[in-house]
This record gives C-alpha cells, structure tokens and sequence, in this order.
C-alpha cells in the first residue's frame, strides 16, 4: 500500500468516526468486548475504567448502556449499576427457533440476489474455518465464523432482514460460544458451512434453505447439549 492510499484510507476512517456519536463508539467497543469474551455473562460494567480506557467523560458510557441494555446485551441492578447479560437456556431456545426461519429465508434471497464474487468470498472463508477448525484454534474460528454469517446476510441485500438478524445474534454472542466449546464441534459446523455453499454455488433455491435451517438447528444442539 502506498502511502498516499494509506493516507487516504486513515482519513476516511476519521471521517467515518467524526459521523458518529460517542455513544455509538462506545456501544461499538462494548459490543466487540462482549463478541471477543472481554467481557461474559454476569460481568458488571465498570464506567471508569471504560471512560478511561476509551478516553471520553462517563455521559457517553451510560448513554451506550442504555443502548445496549435496550438491544438485550446488558442489564441494569438497582444502585449496583450494570451488568452483561445472562442468557437462560429457554431465552436462546427462542432466538434460535426465530433464527432459523430468518436463515431459510436468507439463504432463498442468496441464491436469487448474490454476485457469484459474493460466493467466492462465502466459500473462500470455509476455507479458512477450516484450517482453525483443524487447529482447534476457537478464537480464530469464531472471529472467521462471524464474518461468514455476516457476509451472508449482506448477501441477501434486505435491510429489515439484516436488522432483524444482528438483533438476534448480538444477543446470542452472550452464549454461542459454548456450542463450539466441546472437541470436533469446530470441525462439525464448519461441514454444514460447507453445505450452505456449495448449495449456494448450485444456486439451488430448496437446498440453500434447507442447508441454511439445518445449520442452525445444529447449532442449537451444540449450544443445548450437556457439557
């Protein structure tokens, strides 16, 4: 990269952050701490230190804890402040049932709008989760994970859609990480990627559908099962 393209690229993210509020900042950078593990269910949000390490007054922290309480991330206790979320069993039970209708979905508006550069990308990522799966290596999986779902609901090019589905997975972050959590779970989730895309790539409109529905419903089991 050379430096005038580097030079623009730092000014257009500047650009991109003068847009936003603090607040929508500091619900950005909460939300990664909560999508990265920083911060698990029960852990209580601490303004100062989040103040002081994002370097803003602690109005735009309790203003983003507002959000992210409304969003179902966090939740207030009676003068004790806030806390990360947790998540019961039953409460994810539900989101999932409600995903996998919206994945079905997904996967029919996929096969009908997606560029096939689109499903390259979708494919080349499998690729990738595949050598962190051989590794074992969660946190790269994971990480490889979110980009793969998020790519697809982009693809889909339905924006009530796409809302509608980070409302629920920025919810199920609180708790999707002990589905992946038990050995060769890595490995199982990554062959039903497999088969998303390769229906995908057929463009085959049932079988997208049907592979979309039966990834998540796999990821329910490896969420639900016994540790």
């Amino acid at each position: 990269m050379s430096k005038e393209t580097s030079k623009n690229s730092a000014l257009e993210q500047i650009s991109q952050r003068r847009s936003k509020t603090l607040s929508t900042i500091v619900c950005e950078a909460i939300e990664e701490m909560i999508i990265s593990g920083e911060l698990e269910a029960g852990d209580r949000i601490n303004e100062s230190a989040l103040a002081a390490r994002l370097g803003v007054s602690r109005g735009p922290i309790r203003e983003a804890c507002r959000s992210l309480e409304q969003a179902g991330l966090l939740v207030s206790a009676t003068n004790h402040g806030m806390y990360v979320r947790e998540m019961t069993l039953d409460e994810a039970r539900d989101l999932y049932e409600v995903r996998g209708a919206l994945a079905g979905l997904t996967g029919r508006l996929i096969v009908e709008r997606a560029s096939d550069e689109t499903l390259g990308k979708l494919a080349d990522l499998v690729e990738k989760m595949d050598v962190a799966a051989g590794e074992e290596n969660l946190s790269r999986y994971y990480a490889l994970n979110l980009d793969f779902h998020g790519l697809l609901v982009e693809a889909a090019e339905n924006p009530a859609l796409q809302q509608s589905y980070r409302w629920i997975v920025n919810q199920l972050h609180l708790f999707r990480r002990r589905g992946l959590v038990q050995k060769g779970n890595l490995v199982v989730s990554n062959q039903e990627h497999r088969a998303i895309t390769d229906a995908l790539l057929a463009r085959d409109t049932q079988a997208a559908d049907d592979a979309m529905r039966r990834h998540v419903a796999g990821g329910w089991a490896r969420l639900s099962a016994p540790s």
